[in-house]
């Protein structure tokens, strides 16, 4: 049986670096991750932009340059 992942959140490349600079901030500010960070009013849970930001790492190693967007997926067991 194949789960069809839901998309939560697209992000264009200027939004994806605003949203990691939030985390960055997060980070540096309180020495552990967000347990979620806000875009639009959308709650982008931290398994949710983990997975986000190592799919973008990804994709940089393999293709050597960033992607034009980035999707973050809605998972269910927030973590």
């Amino acid at each position: 049986m194949k789960y069809e992942r839901k998309v939560k959140k697209e992000l264009s490349k200027s939004e994806y670096s605003k949203f990691i600079k939030e985390v960055i901030n997060y980070n540096q500010d309180h020495r552990e991750l967000a347990q979620y960070i806000l875009i639009d009013d959308t709650k982008v849970f931290k398994n949710e932009y983990v997975e986000a930001i190592e799919s973008v790492n990804k994709f940089i190693l393999e293709n050597g340059r960033e992607p034009e967007k980035v999707t973050i997926y809605e998972k269910h067991n927030h973590s």
